[in-house]
């Protein structure tokens, strides 16, 4: 009887710690933003009208290092994927050269980092967006930037 007690007891705490509530495939997505670019006074997108190709596009922090993002094509969006190390007071510029017919402009996104902490993994936002130099607003979720 002590036996059967003993595997029963045995089997149960086995079931108790081999039931991980996490499974292997969840993991947070990464934090980004979403940016669309238009022009001060056509207030159309920089990357629709031509003025900027998505080659000539650079992403970089305050100390020049690169900063991934994303162009997307259908809607002529940048999606930016910051560095979530630091939660506050974080910086990049966004950078727009065109060589030929000698475009450019520098955006300036300043923002901080939540952190939410889950039972498998950390959740990351960037939220606090704001451009020093330009002006934005958010519209669906979407920081448009005029330059």
């Amino acid at each position: 009887m002590k036996k059967i007690m003993f595997f029963v007891l045995g089997l149960s705490l086995l079931m108790n710690t081999s039931c991980d509530k996490c499974l292997e495939g969840d993991r947070a997505t990464p934090a980004s933003c979403f940016v669309n670019v238009i022009g001060n006074y056509s207030l159309q997108n920089v990357f629709e009208n031509e003025t900027f190709l998505p080659s000539q596009i650079s992403v970089a922090d305050l100390d020049g290092e690169a900063i991934p993002f994303r162009f997307i094509p259908n809607s002529n969006l940048i999606q930016l994927f910051p560095d979530t190390r630091n939660l506050t007071n974080n910086s990049l510029i966004i950078t727009l050269s065109n060589e030929e017919s000698l475009a450019f402009s520098e955006i300036t996104i300043t923002h901080d980092v939540s952190e939410k902490v889950e039972e498998c993994y950390t959740t990351y936002t960037i939220e606090n967006i704001q451009t020093p130099q330009q002006a934005s607003e958010v519209v669906d979720g979407i920081y448009v930037i005029k330059i």
